[in-house]
């Protein structure tokens, strides 16, 4: 072989090489951001308004798809928690669904005392972070 030829074999195999690497290196990084991201979409802010004994929850949960729709039932797990149990199904009645993310609003009402209450999530049974930001409303 001449060194010419040896050298044009050397870089084509170095770029075969690099390019398998890069891609491999892009698959890893966007399936880590991908999942990152879906992390983020799962957590819940919850907004809290506080009365005498009444929690008025509130906020917006992602569902998986544009037809599902969102109910919220409340559980009380101990003295000083309860749990949100998000459910969702299809909505037979709609023409057509898009498989992602949809946001959907709701609204829960707890009684428990004011203060010293933490509250924990599922969304179709499987766990949820909530972030619950509480306010205090006033009667004048």
């Amino acid at each position: 072989m001449t060194p010419m030829a040896d050298i044009f074999r050397r870089l084509l195999w170095f770029f075969i090489v690099s390019s398998a690497l890069a891609y491999a290196l892009f698959l890893i990084v966007g399936s880590t951001i991908h999942a990152s991201a879906m992390d983020q979409s799962r957590i819940v802010a919850a907004r809290d308004s506080l009365s005498q004994g009444v929690h008025n929850l509130s906020g917006m949960v992602m569902v998986h798809s544009s037809c599902a729709e969102l109910s919220v039932h409340t559980t009380q797990i101990s003295q000083t928690e309860f749990q949100l149990q998000f459910t969702t199904w299809n909505e037979p009645t709609l023409p057509s669904c898009v498989e992602e993310d949809t946001p959907r609003s709701f609204r829960a009402l707890v009684f428990a005392p004011s203060v010293g209450i933490t509250f924990t999530a599922t969304l179709d049974d499987q766990p949820l972070i909530i972030s619950v930001i509480p306010s205090v409303e006033h009667s004048y």
